[in-house]
């Protein structure tokens, strides 16, 4: 009888590089578009467009008891996600995103994993999270890691988005 074993993952997680601004904002432009180009309403459309400059300035905007991972193939960036300090007890997990070719592979939760690891070695005791209300398979994910449905922060943003809390 043969046995099946799971081929090792063609990518890592690693932290930010000042260089990795460009090929990031990319992904996550993409990825937004995938999902989001032919929506009604241009705010949900045009949401992520002109809201990247922590992406473009991780290295000044992820310090301070933040994070920014991204999940590298060979010399591509296909995810990302980052920790931002929000206060000494809360943090937000932001800029979650996989290239479509890579889904399904583990690089979502490896980067989720890495994000709370470090949120509670930072001696966070919250991490909260927004997703818009499209995107499904994100829930579940975050939903089978313990977070739990929060009430929104943002004035009308339960509209769009669906919010999380997961307590450390």
């Amino acid at each position: 009888m043969a046995i099946l074993t799971r081929p090792e993952p063609n990518w890592a997680i690693r932290p930010f590089r000042l260089d990795d601004a460009p090929a990031a904002r990319r992904l996550i432009e993409a990825v937004w578009h995938e999902h989001f180009h032919d929506h009604p309403d241009s705010f949900v459309r045009d949401f992520i467009y002109s809201r990247l400059s922590d992406v473009d300035n991780a290295e000044a905007v992820y310090v301070d008891r933040a994070l920014f991972l991204c999940a590298v193939a060979e010399t591509a960036i296909v995810g990302t996600g980052a920790i931002n300090r929000l206060d000494d007890r809360e943090c937000e997990m932001v800029r979650m995103f996989v290239a479509p070719i890579y889904r399904g592979r583990g690089i979502a939760r490896a980067i989720a994993d890495g994000l709370i690891s470090f949120a509670r070695s930072a001696g966070y005791d919250r991490i909260r999270l927004s997703s818009n209300s499209a995107l499904t398979v994100s829930h579940r994910l975050y939903e089978s890691m313990g977070f739990q449905p929060a009430a929104p922060w943002d004035p009308g943003g339960e509209t769009y988005s669906r919010y999380y809390a997961l307590q450390l």
